[in-house]
């Protein structure tokens, strides 16, 4: 492909085999529901996490092609651990690393970067996560202290995190429009009114631990807060939108995965002599469709990519990418279980574990019918 050069096939090479031998056996465990919290250490001691970070922020300075190269490559074997990835580098200290002071920086981005410490982003409340006014998590300035209290619902990372970027109403005048009213505020694991609820039993994405939040009188200092009072989610909104391209590579990786399973089932799978491959046009038929679909959405991604790269404008290209690359990998993973037969409902064969995990992405980071009705209300 054109964007692949010397360096970049190393990358791959490298993430491939870091993610056979030390994610691949992890999979029971992580269907156990059991966090890969060294794996997701060991990505940040390798570099991986580094790859969206400049390198004030402890990073090897921004590529998005060498980003996506890795998540693909790690999704090949578990999008759910690509997305954990994502989360504690990407979705949290990349989208807010110009909001954080120089000594928040050196506290909170850089470790996690290096991948000494796990980051969580608790937003989403029983109304969602845009409807400011409707936010029952507030903090109240308290002399030089800010005292939150409330909950949070669907908290990722919620009870493995060591530090949690919490968004908070702060206005009495906030504004469900304009997302004017919220601020976020940095929580240690360790604060005595920081408490965790019940982690939900999810269909899918097993391991990331998703649940409930609570916050009774809990104490952070001004020191704690990120960017300007009321306006987080105002910035965060915006960047989250043109960022979301990232759920295609999660998506790619995966359909990929799932269509070469198939591809090697079909052509060993025989039937009085031969192979289902060799028997059934209508079968190459529909391995070329998906290749199709697949190889589109590798070239969408990329060149994504490259704009990232050169500042270019992708407002909206985001959005588009998190839904199409989903739909995608969502009609890979129904076609190939289809075509595996009976067999293809069968744990062990392991596609319906690729088909839960993408499932789940037409509803993280806001959900794909939210994000049209986001996207046409832009054009």
């Amino acid at each position: 492909m054109w964007y692949m050069t010397l360096e970049r096939k190393l990358l791959r090479k490298i993430v491939k085999e870091f993610a056979e031998k030390e994610i691949r056996p992890f999979i029971p465990d992580l269907e156990n529901d059991i966090y890969p919290v060294e794996i997701i250490k060991k990505l940040g001691k390798i570099g991986v996490l580094g790859l969206c970070h400049d390198k004030k922020f402890g990073g090897h300075g921004v590529d998005y092609i060498n980003w996506y190269i890795a998540l693909e490559e790690i999704s090949k074997v578990s999008s759910t651990v690509a997305l954990l990835a994502t989360q504690t580098t990407h979705l949290c200290a990349h989208l807010s690393g110009d909001l954080f002071t120089p000594a928040q920086v050196e506290k909170y981005i850089k470790p996690a970067v290096r991948g000494d410490i796990i980051l969580g982003q608790f937003v989403t409340e029983h109304n969602g996560f845009v409807s400011v006014s409707d936010f029952e998590t507030t903090a109240v300035r308290d002399g030089n202290d800010w005292i939150i209290n409330g909950g949070k619902v669907l908290s990722t990372n919620a009870d493995v995190c060591d530090y949690a970027m919490v968004v908070c109403k702060t206005s009495d005048n906030s504004d469900a429009a304009s997302m004017y009213g919220a601020s976020m505020f940095m929580v240690s694991k360790d604060n005595p009114g920081f408490t965790v609820g019940h982690i939900e039993n999810k269909f899918g994405m097993r391991g990331s631990s998703t649940g409930q939040t609570y916050f009774n009188n809990c104490r952070v200092s001004n020191d704690d807060l990120i960017g300007k009072v009321d306006e987080c989610l105002i910035l965060l909104g915006n960047r989250l939108n043109d960022g979301l391209g990232l759920y295609a590579a999660l998506a790619l990786g995966s359909a990929e995965a799932v269509y070469e399973k198939t591809r090697t089932f079909l052509s060993e799978r025989m039937r009085a002599g031969k192979s289902l491959w060799d028997t059934h046009q209508v079968i190459r038929n529909q391995m070329a469709e998906m290749w199709i679909q697949i190889e589109n959405l590798r070239c969408a991604l990329y060149g994504y990519a490259e704009m990232q790269n050169q500042n270019m404008n992708v407002s909206g290209l985001g959005i588009a990418l998190k839904v199409e690359g989903v739909r995608i990998a969502k009609s890979v993973c129904d076609t190939c279980m289809t075509l595996h037969g009976g067999l293809g409902t069968v744990k062990e064969v392991d596609i319906e574990r690729y088909y839960r995990d993408v499932k789940m992405f037409d509803i993280t980071c806001g959900s794909n019918f939210t994000l049209i009705d986001t996207l046409a209300s832009s054009l």
